[in-house]
Parts: structure tokens; sequence; C-alpha cells
């Protein structure tokens, strides 16, 4: 058996084996990895110091530490000819803000492969012009933020793009590439998710372009460490279920966190000024907070009653018309809400025990918003409601814009709540308010004959311990 192993002559990364067995020969092409320079420690490097060129190598590399001084030298020198092309070019630290590959490439007509590491510039002042020979391109750790969708679209035989560990924020779209580009890398940078990445997605033959898209990790405050894809994902679902129901084709639903662990999206869904006589009968699921302000609502019994509605822990309810929340009353959604807010409707009265008890029990609770309802303070409901806003001011964080009307001899009056005393909500006059009540005196005599009581106790066992005597009631009894 003979075994040889020769390198393709078009200087691809292709091993030939050919083997001899008797008559017979088999020859396989196989890839192998290729050795590519990197810039680790380029500052060592002699030419570092100036910015210049080192000479090109045998097999056609050129290597540029700091910047690239002399490659007009080397070019006018004859060193950068036909019979010695470049062919790759390694760049280190380029020193400057901005790469200009339609000035500093134009001396490199023949180039195939592109290699930009460790450097500071942010963004390429043109696109790369029209490179009939440049197949990969690689720019890595550098402070490049920004590049067009039609940055690399004149670079027709391009096949791979490496942008791995840069400062990308964000795509303007997917990149237009050639027809026969093959491969895109884009881990490592800090993409802000909140932006427009769905055409991973809904484009799935440029989304298959992105090698190490499952790789693509979040680095906003929203969707900090997670997976640019399970992101959009849950996006592109969350639209799809809007679009799909009538109540919601108009609202705006929005994906506002993902849980840490269990990876669960939170939705919200804003349904505010469209007219709504009643709330949605559909949300998506694991929708968490729902603002549909200023509509014409007067009905929510579906916190009480609809399945949808069992994870909505945050409801803004501004400007509506409800007048009554008393059916809420006992339900697991007044028990564990987070955010109420009901200011600008109709309410004027309300089981104050009732809410009372849910905000006792209800550790989530965190903002109930009260004011600017007409509220009517009786005697008996304005001194429990008083009562309430006073126990929960951290969470009725508007209790001191809640106002009520009240009657005070034949007048009705408007004041707030807080700064209403007994007297004005129960219209005791302040004459009136020195009489005392009859139930006032039996509690003063009740209070006497308990004092009375205690004294004799106490005087009867100071006798008995110093002087032996009893009390004469004990020498009558058998």
């Amino acid at each position: 058996m003979l075994l040889r192993l020769s390198h393709a002559s078009d200087g691809s990364n292709e091993t030939i084996i050919t083997t001899t067995m008797g008559t017979t020969t088999t020859t396989t092409i196989i890839s192998m990895p290729v050795f590519r320079p990197g810039c680790h420690e380029w500052t060592t490097a002699p030419e570092a110091a100036s910015g210049n060129c080192s000479r090109l190598t045998p097999n056609g590399l050129l290597k540029c530490y700091g910047g690239m001084n002399n490659l007009a030298a080397l070019a006018s020198s004859g060193k950068l000819n036909r019979q010695q092309p470049a062919l790759e070019m390694l760049l280190c630290g380029w020193p400057m803000d901005v790469f200009n590959p339609l000035r500093e490439l134009q001396k490199l007509p023949r180039l195939r492969s592109l290699t930009i590491e460790y450097s500071g510039f942010t963004e390429f002042k043109f696109d790369f012009p029209e490179m009939s020979h440049l197949q990969t391109i690689n720019i890595s750790w550098t402070n490049l933020s920004y590049i067009s969708s039609r940055t690399f679209k004149r670079v027709h035989p391009l096949r791979v793009l490496d942008l791995r560990w840069n400062q990308l924020i964000q795509l303007d779209g997917p990149l237009i590439l050639p027809h026969s580009f093959e491969q895109l890398y884009l881990a490592g940078n800090p993409w802000n998710c909140t932006r427009n990445f769905k055409w991973l997605l809904l484009q799935p033959e440029k989304g298959r372009l992105v090698v190490d898209r499952d790789e693509l990790i979040c680095t906003d405050r929203k969707y900090k460490e997670r997976q640019m894809l399970l992101v959009m994902h849950y996006k592109l679902e969350l639209k799809k279920q809007c679009q799909s129901h009538e109540d919601l084709m108009n609202c705006t639903c929005l994906m506002h966190h993902i849980l840490p662990k269990t990876h669960v999206p939170l939705y919200t869904v804003n349904c505010s000024h469209l007219q709504f006589h009643r709330l949605p009968a559909f949300l998506p699921e694991n929708t968490t907070t729902l603002a549909i302000n200023d509509n014409m609502i007067s009905d929510i019994n579906p916190l009480r009653d609809n399945p949808h509605y069992r994870h909505v822990v945050d409801i803004q309810l501004e400007n509506n018309r409800v007048s009554n929340i008393d059916d809420l009353e006992d339900t697991y959604w007044l028990q564990n809400f987070r955010l109420l807010n009901l200011r600008g409707n109709n309410l004027r009265k309300l089981h104050v025990y009732a809410l009372d008890n849910a905000l006792e029990d209800n550790e989530n609770a965190n903002l109930l918003l009260l004011s600017r309802n007409p509220w009517h303070c009786t005697c008996k409901f304005g001194s429990r409601l008083r009562e309430l806003l006073t126990k929960y001011k951290d969470i009725v964080r508007d209790a001191w814009n809640v106002s009520c009307t009240y009657l005070l001899e034949d007048d009705q009056l408007l004041a707030k709540v807080l700064t209403l005393s007994r007297q004005e909500m129960c219209n005791v006059s302040i004459e009136s308010g020195t009489h005392i009540h009859p139930i006032d005196w039996l509690n003063g005599v009740l209070a006497s004959l308990i004092l009375l009581i205690l004294g004799k106790l106490a005087y009867d066992y100071y006798h008995y311990k110093y002087y032996g005597r009893v009390p004469w009631i004990v020498l009558k009894m058998p």
C-alpha cells in the first residue's frame, strides 16, 4: 500500500490523500485547518514603533503593526508587484478612530484574506470597495460599533465574514452579502436585543448564514444574558397571539422581561386611547401588565372570572367609567395584585373592610391609586375611608389627593379626605360635639366601679397581711 499526501494547487485549505493498493488508487480530498496568524503581542514587533508593515512573506502574507505608513514605499519599490502580490493581510492596532477601506485597500487588489485585530476604530468611513479576490474578512477585538447593511455589498467573492468580539450593538437589518456567501460570525458583541433582530427567524436564508447564532447573547438591561434567538422567538410569538385576536388587533403588545431561571417571558399589553367599552376577553399567556387608560370601561368582572387575567398583576384603568369594585371582594386577583390605578373613574363608595382585608393579606401590593373619583363621605364611610388611607399611605400614594363631597348643615362641600374631621363628615357642630353621649356616661360609671373594686381589694389585702384581719363578709360566710 502506498499513501501520498499533497496540497491543492489553488492555495485552498484542502489536503489530497492518495492511497494505492495493488492496481486500485483512491483519492480523498479533505479540508484541513489553516493556521491564521494573529495579533497577540503585536506591540513587540519592530515595525510597531513606527506603524509600518513588514516585508511580504513568500506565501504572500503582509503584516502591518500600528498602521500602514510604509505601504506606499513597499509598493513603489516593487515588493508588492504582480510577481509577488499580497494575498493575505494582517493589520494589528490600527491607530485611528475610523478605517477607510476605500483608500487603505486600493494598493492591494489581489488580496484574498483580510484580518484586522486589536484596533480602536469605531466605524468604516466608506463601504468596502470592489475586491475581485477578497474571500475572507476577519475583524475582531476592535471598537467597531456600527456597520451599515451595505458595508460589504460590493465585495462579490466574499464567503466568510468574522465580526466577533467587537462593540457592535445593533444591525440596521440583515447584511447585504453576495449569493456565494457562506459563513457570518457575530458572537461576542454587546448586542441590544430591544432592537429588531427578528430577521434571524423571519428570513431563514439569512439567519442560517449566521453560523454562531445560538451563541449571540443580549447585554441590554432588559434582556441581559438572555439568548438573542430566544428573545426574538418570544417577540414573534407575542406578535402572533396579539394579531390573532380581534380584541387586541389595535393594541400594543410588548415583552418587558424574561425570568432569569425559568426563562418565562412576561408581557405588557397597552390598549389605551382606543375607545374600549369592556376589558379584552383575551390576553396572551404570561401577560402581567395591562394598560387600558382613557377608555369607557365600567365593568371589571373579567378580573374575577376570566382565566386570562390570572397572571395580570398590574392594571392601569385611569380615566374610565368604573363605579363599583365590590365584585372583587375575596377574589384571587385582589389578594395578589401589585398595581391598580383607578384614578379618574366614577367611584363613590366601596366596601372598605374588604379592601382593608385584601391589602392586609396581599404581600405583593405596591401601588393603589384612588384620587380624582367622586367619593361621597357619609359619617360612616368617610371615617372608614380616612382610616384606610391613613393606614396604607405607602400603598395608596395619592392618599393626600383623594377628595370627597360631604354635607355640612345644608351645604355640600368638597375637601380632601385626610383633612376632614369626624364632626365635619358626621355633620356635628362644635357645640353639640361637647355634649356627652349616654354611652360615654355608662362607660364612665363602669370605669369608676372597676377602680373602686380594685381599691377595696388592695385595702383588704393590706389589713390581712399586716393585722391578720379578713374582710367582714368572709366572717359571715358559712
